[in-house]
């Protein structure tokens, strides 16, 4: 109803006044939603989110999510790298169900602390196992960029502002098996990749299915290619294609890939 009243074709450009009504709108959201709002993802997901995160929309990454959230079954592992404020995290929580594992992995200190709320709030604890990690192919500490929400491992010609361990996907995980992967990494997905070509080339345990977030316009920095990345998928045994299915020989533009195992 707040919403509908604020972008009436009266109100809508009246901010006086809601630069006016807004410490109070704050504080009653807060309190009456203090045990979460409901957020219904897509139509298919039912969430609930901090008062603080009430901007966040129903309609989210639409064709990501229905392509991902379709995979999951019960008992799966889902390794998620890069949770944001984990709304795929408690998605696949709730999907895989009680006999399934959510392992998360955020390291910006805000996003974490968002994710892990929202894990707690969503009564998901047992089943979701967050890191405040970065993923990388070392095991090390890395510069860290923080701009607002948006966070990303420092490469050269950044100003670092903070330090992040990372870690690779091979040593958190240690054998362990994993369904579903999903990276969203702001550019250092192959670093990711790197990492954990162990997990990858396994002949049992290995993902099923791999979701990356590719950010081709930040590649240049990191010393990724189309190429460079298609390559480390395919030597671990896996074909990349489109959210449409359509087989993917390059990468050039920001989207979605999937790459699924190759069937022996």
């Amino acid at each position: 109803m707040a919403v509908a009243v604020r972008h009436s074709r009266w109100l809508e450009r009246a901010d006086w006044v809601w630069e006016t009504v807004r410490p109070l709108y704050n504080v009653c959201v807060s309190v009456g939603g203090r045990n979460g709002l409901v957020r219904v993802m897509n139509g298919t997901d039912r969430i609930l989110v901090l008062p603080r995160c009430r901007g966040v929309k129903e309609e989210y990454e639409p064709e990501v999510w229905r392509s991902l959230i379709s995979e999951f079954q019960p008992g799966d592992t889902f390794v998620d790298v890069g949770t944001y404020i984990g709304l795929y995290t408690i998605a696949a929580a709730q999907r895989v169900g009680p006999q399934g594992r959510v392992v998360a992995l955020e390291p910006n200190p805000e996003n974490y602390a968002v994710t892990e709320a929202h894990v707690k709030l969503n009564g998901l604890e047992n089943r979701v196992e967050l890191l405040q990690f970065a993923a990388g192919a070392r095991d090390e500490s890395v510069g860290f960029c923080l701009r607002g929400d948006v966070s990303h491992v420092a490469v050269d010609g950044d100003d670092a502002q903070h330090t992040a361990r990372c870690v690779r996907l091979d040593t958190v995980l240690r054998d362990r098996p994993v369904e579903i992967l999903k990276i969203d990494v702001e550019g250092y997905e192959e670093m990711v990749l790197r990492g954990a070509e162990n997990l990858l080339m396994a002949s049992s345990g290995s993902p099923r299915v791999i979701y990356i977030e590719v950010h081709p316009y930040a590649w240049s920095s990191i010393g990724t290619t189309s190429d460079s990345l298609l390559e480390v998928l395919a030597r671990c045994g896996y074909v990349a294609a489109g959210l449409d299915g359509e087989s993917v020989a390059r990468i050039e533009r920001y989207g979605e890939i999937v790459a699924r195992k190759r069937r022996a």
